[in-house]
């Protein structure tokens, strides 16, 4: 059984036949003894021999359901590597290409200076421009509305453009290699990480400064019993009860926490005060600290979570970025990760770290982070994937992304409980190596509002 790899929710209806079968082929083989037993008292020869057929008859469907329902779920399990191998290969094929683009204009600059690069980089600028525009027109036609932000082959596309441009830069300089086509490393030299640190160095309020990290409510839960459960307790960082919330629950071996992170509060350029921001999205996908990032960092030392203490991280949006970093270098125990709508999709935790990715094919956020990491590493992240009918447009939202709606909380989580109901293999694996946050057991909540202070000293004392 594969504990990784992609299960989109299109494919339920072969996991459910595939649990029909199986249901049937325990009924067939009831049937079939019973069957068997009433022939053995069965008198006169024409009537034992038909009553043997019954059994041979049974016998031989049980074996047939059976067959096709273990083909049913291998087909759906092997979806997610074959997935795998034909995203590497589009994502191959894109940074080859804009290592060639990158040569090229290297040679046209070389050959007939900066001017002759200019205008071929032009052209191949109003080249991708012109395809866009043949693109999004196409798809108005076709749904009667204008939302190329929605459209799953140009956020395809922009994914796999900001993957390889890294490799068109390595091109023009001459130092691409066999290994940086086949292999998209985001933290290598002009990788995404470091495309990313430039952008906010230039475009945005330096982060780094005093913190107000303080405690706004307490009370007494109990702890989720399913996967969807955990998306349900997702903090509204709007809410003036903050960004973050810490559940504590007490086992045999000692404490164990879930820690739930709001996605994104405001895009605004200069937010004030407000940590969750436009400059804390852009610092996170760069690999460095973030505003954000060192909230969740503080509310968690706060709440008094022990480096050594299982803790299972949450997180939506910017939430599902700050999740993943803290599993990569906060330094605690982690002992799973749930993400919805992340631009995660190149950051690899270690093997022992189990992640589940929730992502929407119309969803622009998770492909500003580059195409998913490829090889093992990819396969061991889980990945439910969903396509929403006409983009979630005429489904309810919330304010903030109904422009978006796609990248809503309210669809991921539809999407995960239909993942969860499907009762595919790979999420249950997932759900019992969860298993000891998920026992409905008795624990305490507390919320976590953070605030950047203009000045004066770093305040994290506990307000509560």
């Amino acid at each position: 059984m594969s504990g990784g790899g992609t299960i989109a929710v299109e494919t339920d209806a072969m996991v459910v036949a595939a649990r029909t079968l199986a249901a049937a082929e325990h009924q067939l083989a009831g049937l079939a003894a019973r069957a068997a037993v009433c022939a053995g008292l069965v008198v006169g020869v024409a009537r034992q021999r038909h009553a043997d057929d019954a059994v041979v008859l049974l016998q031989r469907a049980r074996r047939q359901a059976a067959t096709v329902a273990a083909g049913l779920e291998t087909a759906s399990l092997r979806y997610g590597a074959v997935e795998h191998l034909i995203l590497d290969g589009q994502r191959d094929v894109a940074a080859a290409l804009a290592a060639v683009t990158g040569f090229t204009l290297r040679v046209v600059a070389c050959a007939f200076g900066p001017l002759g690069a200019l205008l071929v980089g032009t052209d191949v600028v109003l080249l991708a421009g012109g395809l866009v525009a043949v693109r999004t027109l196409q798809r108005t036609a076709e749904t009667g509305r204008f939302a190329p932000q929605s459209d799953p082959v140009l956020l395809r596309a922009l994914a796999l453009v900001l993957s390889s441009l890294d490799d068109g830069i390595r091109g023009a300089l001459l130092t691409e290699t066999t290994r940086d086509v086949l292999v998209d490393d985001a933290a290598g030299p002009y990788g995404r990480e470091d495309i990313a640190a430039v952008l906010a160095a230039l475009l945005l309020t330096p982060a780094g400064g005093p913190l107000a990290v303080t405690r706004t409510t307490q009370r007494d839960v109990r702890s989720p019993w399913r996967l969807v459960d955990l998306l349900d307790r997702l903090p509204d960082g709007h809410e003036p009860a903050g960004q973050v919330r810490i559940e504590r629950y007490e086992g045999p071996g000692g404490p164990r926490w879930i820690v739930y992170i709001a996605g994104t509060v405001t895009f605004a350029r200069d937010s004030g005060d407000e940590p969750f921001d436009l400059a804390s999205d852009v610092l996170g996908v760069a690999h460095r600290e973030s505003d954000s990032e060192r909230a969740v960092l503080t509310a968690m030392a706060r709440a008094g979570i022990g480096r050594d203490d299982p803790v299972l991280l949450v997180g939506h949006s910017q939430g599902a970025l700050n999740a993943v970093r803290v599993a990569e270098d906060g330094g605690y125990a982690v002992g799973g990760v749930v993400q919805v709508g992340g631009p995660t999709g190149q950051i690899a935790l270690p093997d022992d770290v189990p992640v589940l990715a929730v992502e929407h094919d119309e969803d622009l956020v998770p492909a500003l982070g580059g195409t998913a990491v490829s090889g093992a590493a990819g396969l061991r992240r889980l990945v439910v994937r969903r396509s929403l009918p006409d983009g979630g447009f005429g489904v309810p939202t919330s304010p903030a992304t109904v422009d978006f709606p796609a990248h809503d909380l309210g669809a991921y989580r539809r999407t995960l409980a239909a993942a969860e109901a499907s009762g595919d293999a790979r999420v249950q694996a997932f759900s019992h190596r969860i298993a000891p946050f998920l026992d409905g057991g008795p624990g305490h909540a507390t919320r976590w509002r953070a605030r950047r202070v203009r000045s004066g000293p770093d305040r994290t004392a506990d307000g509560g």
